[in-house]
This record gives structure tokens, C-alpha cells and sequence, in this order.
């Protein structure tokens, strides 16, 4: 038998153990807030979230031969400790990648909305992954002048970072790396001040990719996180200054929980060799639920379709509920958003198959994007 511990927080991880899963095996759920390695005692695999540190003091005499994370990213992971004691270990890139996507394109509408942004601007992607690359499709299709950067990607589409940063709208997307051949540990810092004046930087990424002296120290910069150094007592001086501020929960729509939550049970089934044969299903996307009239009137309007993205993530409320948040509730707010964060759906998981038939001249690139690659 397969001895699996599970943070609780993995949003359907036992279905997609039965799903995947051609072995018998038993399932120990845990809270990752107060889980020690007294409690991983004799376990097999460790499925874990960002929200749990994995070294060598949670798994030393436990007996862990597996480790997997339902996360884009492995900061939380010590991969050096595990490589070193022979504890394979996997994780989910690519995972929460339009659940990011849409948060970045409600973060535009509210610019958008504000009078603060307008598609004649340019937008500049940091990063040219499993984010970035479908990001500036996305906003290629919605008529923005797009650039993107990624040392180590040769693309004839790319530009260096200099001339990114003169972009109107930069949107990083990089991991958090110490000492690779480009770290990106305080990335965009205070020497590129006079660059940003008057921009706009999205960061999802991580909180220590940019230097908090530089957003405090910039007059004219519009920051917007959902990152932040110190998670979760973040700065609440930051929190405030910033135009918009949320706990950490970009990645966090089901969509982007579930194939995180299908990539590591997959992951621990192929590690265990006991991975069921299935075949492929091909999922229903769910017609729109809301007026498909406010997005048409959206574009007509502002040129940009921001029903499509706010009438699931609010950023501007969820921006209002942390900053409310007094320094000695920090922490403890913070966490309770993050993991009381409302259920929300990524753009691309409905259809819009009938909307060009609603209004004849709309420009339907980015739906006609959308179908192309699959999506509806």
C-alpha cells in the first residue's frame, strides 16, 4: 500500500488519486500551518502546496521518497535536500497559467476603466514561459502593441530588457532565481527609476523580483501585486501605496487548482508505477453565465472586453479587503484571504461560440484566437 499525506487544501486530490491510481493506497490529510514531521511519520508521498516549506527538517525520518507541489513554482521546495537524500520530486508548471493570464487582463480593465490605460499603449511581458507565451497572444489578439523579454529564449520576437522597460505597461512573469546566470532577485530596482516614470508594472511573479525601494521611492509608478516580500506580513506601507493589492491568489481559480491537483496525483502515479490507462476526455466548456451583452458593449466602449474578466475576479474589492487590514491583523488576514478566496472561474473555460452573431461588426480576433487554439 501507498502511504499518501495530503495538504487538505488540494482542492479534490482524492478523486484524482481514484482517477489515476491502478494501487491500493491510504490518504492522510493535513493543514500545512501546524504539520511537523512527527505527523509524515512512515509516509511514502508528500503532496504539498506553496504554503508548506519541504527540507530537511519536515521529512528527516519519515521515510518521504516522493514529494510533489500543486504549484507553478518550487521556491518552498529544498530541491538541493532532496536530490541529496534520493527524494524524487515533481510539481506543476504551467498549471494556474491562464488563472495568472486573467488576473492580468482584469488588472488592465481596471486600468482601462480608470482612464489610465488605453490599447494604443504598449505592454512589455518579463518572462517568455508557459505564461508569457500565451499572454502575448492573448494581447496581440486585443490589438496591444506587445514586446517580450527572456534571456534565455532566442525568439526573433523578443527584445532585451532595456527596451522593454520602455514600454508603457510592464507584466512580470519570471521564477524567483538567486543565482542563475540572470537572477532575478530585485530585478527591477531603483536604478531603472527614471524608466518607469509614468508606467505601469503587474507583478505575479514573486514580491522580491522587484525592489520595494523602488515602488515606494517612484512618484509616477502604478504598481500592482499580488506578490509581496515577507508573505504573509507583507508591507502594509506597500500594500497601500500600491494601485491594487491582493494576497497572493492570481493562480488561485479552480481551474488552475485542479490541474495542479491532476499533474502531481499523475505525478505520483507514474513514481509508484501504478498509472490506470485512460483515455482522453475532451471537457464542455459551459456557456457564459453572465450578460455576453456587457462584454460586446465593453469593447464598443473601451476597446477591451473587461466583463470577460471582472465579472469573475474583482480585484479591485479583494485590493480593498487587504488593504483594510491593520498591521497587527496582517497576517492573519492575509491567510484567511487567501484561503477563503471566492471560486472562480478562468475566462477560457466558457464559450462565447455565438457572440459575433449578437453584433455583426464587433471585431472577434481574440474570440476567433481563442477558438483556434481550443478553447471554445
Amino acid at each position: 500500500m501507498i502511504k499518501i499525506a495530503a495538504d487538505f487544501q488540494i482542492l479534490e486530490i482524492k478523486a484524482r488519486l481514484d482517477d489515476l491510481l491502478d494501487a491500493e493506497y491510504s490518504l492522510k490529510l493535513f493543514d500545512s500551518s501546524n504539520v511537523s514531521a512527527f505527523d509524515l511519520k512512515n509516509i511514502d508521498a508528500l503532496l504539498v502546496r506553496s504554503t508548506l516549506s519541504v527540507n530537511q527538517k519536515l521529512c528527516e525520518g519519515t521515510g518521504i521518497s516522493f514529494v510533489a507541489s500543486a504549484t507553478a513554482g518550487v521556491n518552498h521546495l529544498d530541491i538541493d535536500f532532496l536530490e541529496s537524500e534520493h527524494i524524487a520530486w515533481s510539481y506543476a508548471p504551467g498549471c494556474n497559467a491562464y488563472s495568472v493570464i486573467h488576473y492580468v487582463l482584469a488588472a488592465i480593465g481596471e486600468l482601462v476603466k480608470e482612464g489610465l490605460f488605453h490599447e494604443k499603449k504598449s505592454i512589455g511581458i518579463l518572462g517568455y514561459g508557459n505564461i508569457g507565451k500565451r499572454l502575448y497572444k492573448i494581447l496581440r489578439a486585443l490589438n496591444f502593441d506587445v514586446y517580450a523579454c527572456d534571456p534565455f529564449i532566442s525568439k526573433p520576437e523578443l527584445v532585451d530588457f532595456d527596451s522593454l522597460l520602455e514600454c508603457d505597461l510592464v507584466t512580470i512573469h519570471v521564477p524567483l532565481t538567486l543565482h542563475d546566470s540572470y537572477p532575478t532577485i530585485n530585478l527591477v530596482n531603483e536604478s531603472h527609476i527614471k524608466k518607469l516614470t509614468n508606467k505601469v508594472i503587474i507583478n505575479t511573479s514573486r514580491g522580491e523580483v522587484v525592489s520595494e525601494a523602488l515602488v515606494m521611492q517612484a512618484k509616477d509608478l502604478i504598481y500592482i501585486s499580488d506578490v509581496w516580500i515577507n508573505e504573509p506580513t507583507p508591507s502594509r506601507e506597500l500594500i497601500q501605496k500600491s494601485f491594487i493589492s491582493t494576497p497572493h491568489i492570481a493562480g488561485y481559480s479552480i481551474e488552475g487548482k485542479l490541474n495542479g491537483t491532476k499533474l502531481i496525483a499523475e505525478s505520483c502515479a507514474k513514481q509508484f508505477q501504478c498509472l490506470k490507462i485512460r483515455t482522453n476526455e475532451t471537457e464542455k466548456l459551459s456557456d457564459w453565465p453572465y450578460d455576453i451583452n456587457k462584454i460586446i458593449q465593453d469593447i464598443h466602449d473601451m476597446s477591451f472586453p473587461m466583463a470577460l474578466f471582472n465579472s469573475e475576479l474583482d480585484l479591485q474589492s479583494i485590493s480593498a479587503s487587504l488593504k483594510a487590514l491593520s498591521t497587527k491583523e496582517m497576517e492573519r488576514g492575509f491567510r484567511s484571504l487567501r484561503e477563503n478566496h471566492p471560486p472562480r472561474h478562468d475566462f477560457n473555460s466558457f464559450s462565447f461560440k455565438n457572440i459575433s452573431q449578437l453584433d455583426k461588426k464587433l471585431e472577434t480576433e481574440f474570440f476567433y484566437e481563442l477558438g483556434r487554439a481550443g478553447y471554445f
